[in-house]
């Protein structure tokens, strides 16, 4: 071998050990680690909120629809939530969004013991009331707080929605609600 290919080869492998070095730096930077204390848990799970007798995360809420309501009329149906995970769920219903702002439309959200405790007309029965205000940006309940269920659990909230006074003749409006979930 030559002198020339020799030192070739060390140069060659000088150039590879700064790159190795190099990306070995790199990667120091992009690493983390926290010290755990004595007796110190990690906990770890599945948080998973469904709603409805099935237990599913997309919920077509037909029982709220209404048909030829009046101005003050409402349309109330429960919503059953479960946490079908297997660790604490704090969770809350995070935004109500309507298809058309020209229906003015209250909403009333209640926790109540049973599906029954929420008929489709009266009051609900024992309710304890979360929510009462406007369709549009509805929060129950309002941040930062949450309710929380414990894994396998559900409870049952009644949605009352209600046709403001000032409502427009023949006007429509579908209505979607974004619930908000985690854990401890």
């Amino acid at each position: 071998m030559s002198n020339k290919t020799r030192w070739l080869a060390i140069g060659g492998a000088a150039v590879v050990g700064v790159a190795l070095m190099s990306a070995q730096q790199t990667g120091a930077l992009w690493s983390k680690s926290v010290a755990v204390g004595d007796g110190a848990t990690i906990h770890s799970g599945i948080l998973d909120l469904s709603v409805g007798q099935g237990g599913t995360t997309d919920y077509p809420f037909t029982a709220l629809a209404g048909a030829n309501l009046m101005p003050g009329g409402y349309a109330q149906a429960p919503v059953p939530i479960h946490n079908s995970g297997n660790v604490l769920m704090k969770y809350r219903l995070q935004n109500a969004a309507q298809s058309s702002t020209a229906m003015p439309m209250t909403l009333t959200v209640s926790a109540v013991a049973s599906e029954a405790s929420c008929p489709a007309q009266g009051d609900p029965a024992g309710a304890t009331q979360l929510y009462n205000g406007p369709m549009i940006g509805a929060q129950a309940p309002t941040a930062p707080q949450w309710r929380s269920v414990e894994p396998g659990a559900g409870e049952v909230l009644c949605m009352r929605a209600t046709i403001g006074a000032d409502a427009p003749h023949s006007a429509s409006t579908s209505v979607t609600f974004t619930f908000a979930a985690e854990s401890r």
